[in-house]
């Protein structure tokens, strides 16, 4: 297994690539992922270290490099809202253009936050309980209860945006040679959750798409009820496209 550690570390330190990783194999890493905060000019010196053999990388955790001046983030767009018809359609051409860049530097897998279902104030509500130490208490059960039928009800038009999207964005992939990893997300309007992730691998049978397991956000949502962390692993092993590795202090942060 090769270890990868992702420039989401440093890049906000350096204006360059090659400062960028000389910091990080001077710590003894040979990989890495290229994250979301790295901006063009760092973009534009990668290729080269990796034609020179000094560098692999593993992984482009979209949206890389950023399409937007002067804003980085995994949520930039949501390919899975279907309130936004022309977001969705720069979210599609942002997801093609990051594998693009990843073809480019030898990347495997494009790592993406696929969107989420609009519930602020349940999610809001859910990690007050945890603030005050209430995981687990019946009323913290009504009131997850109450969030996740919320969802179920209003998942139904994101999921049929996100595999209108994903039927666009998996034949670039494909021709590409990559995976379109889809990431788990710590809180319950993640979209997709376990039971829709698992839809879409059933009904998008291919090898350019796969899931992404953050071992973080997984385990923030065993503390808060959703899942049963080892079983989700478990679950999708066949499908894994990679793994995000990081602790997190009870319940989540």
């Amino acid at each position: 297994m090769r270890i990868a550690i992702s420039t989401n570390w440093n890049s906000f330190r350096h204006e360059t690539a090659d400062a960028l990783l000389e910091e990080i194999v001077s710590l003894g890493f040979d990989t890495v992922e290229l994250g979301y905060a790295l901006t063009h000019r760092q973009a534009d010196g990668i290729a080269a270290w990796r034609d020179a053999g000094r560098i692999r990388v593993s992984s482009v955790h979209a949206f890389c490099p950023s399409p937007v001046p002067n804003a980085t983030g995994p949520e930039l767009f949501s390919i899975c809202d279907p309130r936004d018809f022309r977001k969705a359609r720069r979210g599609i051409a942002a997801v093609k253009a990051s594998a693009d860049f990843a073809a480019s530097v030898g990347a495997r897998v494009v790592v993406l936050h696929a969107g989420r279902v609009p519930m602020r104030r349940a999610v809001r509500r859910l990690a007050g309980f945890a603030d005050q130490g209430l995981l687990g208490a019946p009323k913290y059960s009504r009131q997850l209860e109450r969030a996740l039928d919320k969802r179920e009800r209003a998942a139904k038009r994101h999921l049929d945006t996100l595999c209108d999207s994903l039927a666009e964005i998996l034949p670039h992939f494909e021709r590409l040679g990559l995976v379109l990893g889809l990431e788990n997300l710590p809180t319950c309007d993640a979209m997709p959750n376990e039971p829709e992730m698992q839809l879409l691998l059933d009904s998008f049978q291919t090898k350019a798409l796969g899931y992404w397991h953050d071992a973080g956000h997984a385990q923030i949502r065993q503390h808060f009820g959703f899942i049963h962390h080892a079983g989700i692993v478990a679950r999708f092993a066949d499908r894994l496209a990679g793994l995000h590795l990081h602790d997190v202090a009870f319940p989540g942060s």
